[in-house]
């Protein structure tokens, strides 16, 4: 087994998440450590009322499909952990309510 496959077998906890709003201060950083301490890898994160955009911090990333009219109303995106960044093969955004993320995997296509 090889390490990628070790990695998607055994490490790779996936959920989902309405978190009301993400647009406060310091919101990101609470978003992070509840998901670290339930050890998940990738979220799909809905309500966000983030703009579009990708976000990248040291440890975690923030993928969101939003409006862009400064209303920070809607939006839907995911949260991806660090190590598995380099999973992340694509993100696109159909509207503020609609994205996708597809990774990479061996064996089986995430989408």
């Amino acid at each position: 087994m090889t390490d990628d496959e070790w990695i998607w077998k055994r490490h790779m906890k996936m959920g989902t998440w309405n978190v009301g709003s993400l647009f406060w201060a310091g919101a990101l950083k609470v978003l992070h450590n509840e998901l670290s301490n339930l050890d998940f890898s990738v979220v799909a994160l809905q309500e966000t009322q983030l703009e579009n955009g990708i976000q990248k911090f040291d440890n975690f990333a923030i993928f969101n499909s939003g409006l862009e009219n400064k209303k920070h109303e809607f939006g839907c995106g995911f949260y991806v952990k660090g190590e598995f960044l380099k999973y992340v093969k694509d993100f696109k955004t159909i509207n503020e309510r609609l994205c996708w993320l597809r990774l990479k995997a061996n064996g089986f296509p995430v989408l």
